[in-house]
């Protein structure tokens, strides 16, 4: 065989187990075509990265930068801490129209930044925080440091990008990460989970009325979009914006960042944290549910723990005409574990409530919750099985009803023994009435001879 023939041949073999080589995973990511210009999905509690694509290019965030706001304004303030605006908002994109002397807390500022996206919401926080814009920025970039970002660069606390604005980038992994750390903060869930708040009057405005702009959080009905952002071909969609699940995070949208998304999902425990970046202002939902579908099929297994109406116990009810309620769950309840996963240390614990008579069969009755291990992974609440109604006297020292009638049954025998037992010794001729009498008559004879010897 002659020696081109031999290189053709291994250079054939090569390329054919570099195929085989290649993995399912990027061969089945590629099929999502994601409008997406940059992508990632990481597990928020290990920080695996499930996807990526592009995820270390800088990009222009949009109001996804909000989250570092967030995160220092946590970090550095009081949510009942009251604030003193210093100036009128200008006129940029999406505002709550602060008016200079308003006062507000951080909490309030908090839900107006992360709910309703506005900006001059952010400019508050960042000049209580920082004194000028400019400063907090520089506090921004150290905070984002802090949660392992690694090239990000931030100019403003609201991600809007004007001129001179043009330097103000980071990526889709560092925007995951500072996600992650927000996520640890209980108030940051909070915040970033609300659909709607009301900010009351204050003394400059009328209350104000805040809707989410993260349309995974809605229960909304089908939309249609078109597919292709920024290209000729682009195709028709339908889809359903609302995600069951969804925790977060922060919606971003301007000219030229396009549409961005950082979501957070919670699915029976496992928490998935994912960025896409300039998408198209619906596509960039589109694109969250497609890697969230993804990732959970490919790289997690979901295990039925609780089925619906499974029974799990008894809870105890004061003032019943019983003293339990049997208790059941409400629907299902599962883990979700990443593919192959041991779930020997999955575990239920049953957490009763403490409950009064009358008891609706269907309340709810307690929580079952479902840890694996040490980390709670779900729950479903537990409902009464049948109707417990409010007891006689006796169910408030503990004694339900049944036994309450024994007792009462008892009784009722005992004291009639007794009347019958004074009855018949009270009665002409009984045996004692005979002995009264003979000891009656044997002390007058008694007395009668003591007359007569005297």
């Amino acid at each position: 065989m002659k020696f081109k023939q031999k290189l053709f041949i291994l250079i054939t073999i090569i390329a054919i187990a570099c195929t085989q080589a290649v993995p399912a995973f990027a061969a089945s990511a590629d099929n999502l075509g994601l409008d997406a210009q940059a992508a990632i999905v990481m597990d928020a509690s290990t920080g695996k990265i499930l996807y990526e694509k592009d995820a270390y290019s800088k990009r222009e965030p949009a109001s996804t930068t909000k989250i570092a706001t967030c995160l220092l304004a946590l970090e550095k303030l009081k949510l009942d801490q009251v604030i003193t605006v210093k100036h009128d908002a200008t006129r940029m994109g999406n505002i709550m129209e602060v008016k200079a002397g308003e006062e507000l807390t951080v909490e309030q500022l908090l839900y107006a930044l992360m709910v309703h996206s506005a900006n001059d919401a952010a400019v508050v926080l960042a000049e209580e925080m920082g004194g000028t814009v400019e400063n907090f920025a520089k506090m921004m970039d150290q905070k984002a440091k802090e949660c392992g970002a690694k090239s990000t660069h931030f100019l403003n606390p609201n991600g809007l990008n004007w001129q001179g604005q043009e330097a103000h980038l980071t990526t889709a992994y560092d925007l995951a990460v500072m996600a992650r750390e927000g996520l640890k903060d209980k108030t940051f869930r909070k915040l970033v989970s609300t659909t709607e708040y009301t900010i009351p009057a204050t003394n400059k405005s009328k209350a104000r009325k805040l809707e989410s702009t993260n349309e995974c959080l809605w229960d909304k009905e089908e939309v249609e979009v078109e597919k292709g952002t920024g290209t000729d071909k682009k195709e028709k969609i339908k889809f359903t914006p609302y995600y069951p699940g969804t925790i977060g995070v922060k919606t971003g949208l301007t000219s030229t960042a396009g549409g961005c998304f950082v979501g957070a999902v919670d699915r029976n425990g496992t928490e998935l944290i994912s960025v896409v970046l300039h998408s198209g202002p619906q596509m960039r939902f589109y694109d969250t549910i497609q890697l969230w579908d993804y990732t959970l099929d490919r790289f997690y297994d979901t295990h039925q723990i609780v089925e619906k109406a499974e029974k799990v116990g008894k809870v105890r009810v004061k003032w019943g005409a019983h003293r339990n309620v049997p208790a059941v769950a409400s629907g299902p309840a599962s883990v979700t574990v990443e593919k192959d996963e041991d779930i020997k240390a999955v575990h239920t614990e049953f957490e009763k409530m403490e409950l009064k008579a009358p008891i609706k069969k269907g309340d709810k009755v307690g929580v079952i919750k479902v840890y694996d291990g040490d980390r709670l992974m779900s729950q479903v609440d537990a409902v009464a099985a049948k109707t417990i109604e409010e007891g006689g006297p006796l169910s408030h020292i503990g004694i339900p009803d049944w036994l309450a009638v024994l007792i009462y049954i008892a009784v009722g025998i005992i004291i009639l023994m007794i009347i019958i037992v004074i009855l018949l010794n009270r009665r002409p001729g009984s045996k004692r009435s005979r002995r009264k009498a003979a000891k009656a008559k044997r002390q007058r004879r008694r007395e009668q001879e003591r007359r007569k010897h005297v």
